[in-house]
């Protein structure tokens, strides 16, 4: 009977102890049950395509058929380096990040081009002396004629002159001094050098005088008739040679200076897409247009066959490099038009708005003069989200507080 009072002893005492212990943590417990979860705090609604709206409730963008999103402080306060994003929510919208590297900026650009005529062959023909014209050979404007095709026939009076005032000095027993004297008034009074031998050769008064094209090419001007009066140095014909011609671009004049040699030019004409092009030189003309801002690219081209006819268009492609310089995927780029920035993503994957001076774009790619490192981190797709959101947090607002107080 002892043994089994003690055992219900015993046990009433555990149970008394284990039902203690359990109120104790129970009212331990309890608080902790009965406080809520702390609630995250709403600043305001906004429509993520139009950023610089603030709503005080929720409800429909009166924007876009879409709810309004919270702004919670808890990222306010958190973004003071920039933007964190729900991964998700990055993941769905296809947000992609390229690294800043270092490298010359490839040109591939292509210019609007003409052809005309090259300025350095070209020949006026003049009557050296007055006279009149005899025959006029049947040449108009558009004629190609060959150096040496006779243009027309002149009678020159002064010429027959001097010539018979040679003939009988020969005759009379003239001093070679005088007869020399006479020849020397030939020359200065205009008579070609050939015909002057042709007189002493012969010993013949000629009295018509042929004036012929000096130069191989194409006649730009002709405008005189059988019987005319002509003066001395009046104009009898222009003649423009056809080869080399001139092709002439207009280049920007940001990338003009990296025109280094003819190796970078491949030209090509619509006209003629079968006909290979050689450039013997290039010229890039002193002078910028003020209203396009752009100088003027001077080609020679090799034109013996002739395909090529002043007014044709072409097409000049210009291949350049630049030295090496920081580069970034242009679609990277946001420009507003008040300033340049991009979005890069720091060692924590917040998203950074920064400033950045552009140099130029080419071909999908960016250089930078300054404001990234090399090795950086850019956001190259999906930038519309990171960039309102950057917007509502107020990043944007610091990143050009920055900018001003380093430039100060």
């Amino acid at each position: 009977m002892k043994k089994i009072a003690l055992i219900i002893g015993s046990m009433i005492a555990g149970g008394i102890i284990s039902a203690a212990g359990f109120s104790w943590f129970a009212q331990a417990e309890s608080p902790a049950e009965k406080t809520p979860s702390a609630e995250r705090k709403i600043l305001f609604w906004y429509d993520p395509m139009y950023p610089n709206t603030r709503f005080d409730k929720p409800g429909k963008s009166p924007f876009m058929d879409m709810d309004l999103v919270p702004k919670y402080a808890d990222e306010e306060e958190s973004s003071a380096s920039g933007v964190r994003i729900d991964p998700t929510q990055t993941q769905n919208l296809g947000v992609k990040t390229a690294t800043v590297t270092r490298g010359p900026l490839t040109f591939a650009q292509s210019f609007p081009a003409n052809v005309s005529y090259n300025e350095y062959q070209f020949a006026i023909v003049q009557a050296r002396a007055a006279g009149f014209i005899d025959k006029v050979y049947p040449l108009t404007v558009g004629d190609k004629v060959q150096k040496g095709t006779p243009l027309l026939d002149l009678t020159i009076p002064d010429w027959v002159e001097a010539q018979s005032e040679y003939l009988l000095l020969r005759e009379t027993g003239g001093t070679a001094t005088q007869t020399e004297g006479i020849l020397e008034r030939l020359r200065l009074a205009g008579m070609p050098e050939t015909d002057i031998r042709r007189l002493i050769a012969t010993q013949k008064i000629q009295t018509r005088f042929t004036l012929k094209a000096p130069i191989d090419g194409v006649i730009t001007a002709f405008d005189l008739r059988a019987g005319m009066n002509i003066a001395k140095d009046n104009v009898v014909a222009k003649i423009q040679g056809m080869d080399p011609v001139w092709v002439t671009a207009a280049i920007p004049e940001s990338i003009a200076w990296l025109v280094k040699d003819a190796s970078q030019f491949t030209l090509t004409v619509p006209a003629r897409p079968d006909k290979t092009l050689t450039i013997r030189k290039w010229t890039l003309l002193p002078g910028v247009d003020a209203a396009t801002r752009t100088l003027q690219l001077r080609l020679e081209v090799d034109n013996a066959d002739e395909a090529l006819k002043p007014g044709m268009n072409a097409w000049l492609q210009l291949n350049t490099a630049s030295e090496p310089m920081l580069l970034i995927p242009s679609q990277a780029l946001i420009d507003t038009g008040n300033e340049q920035r991009v979005i890069t993503v720091d060692a924590d994957g917040r998203f950074v708005p920064k400033r950045v001076a552009v140099f130029q774009a080419s071909q999908g790619v960016t250089a930078l003069r300054s404001g990234l490192a090399e090795g950086e981190k850019v956001v190259s797709s999906g930038l519309f989200l990171i960039d309102s959101e950057a917007n509502i947090s107020g990043a944007l607002e610091r990143m050009r507080s920055e900018s001003a107080t380093h430039a100060h």
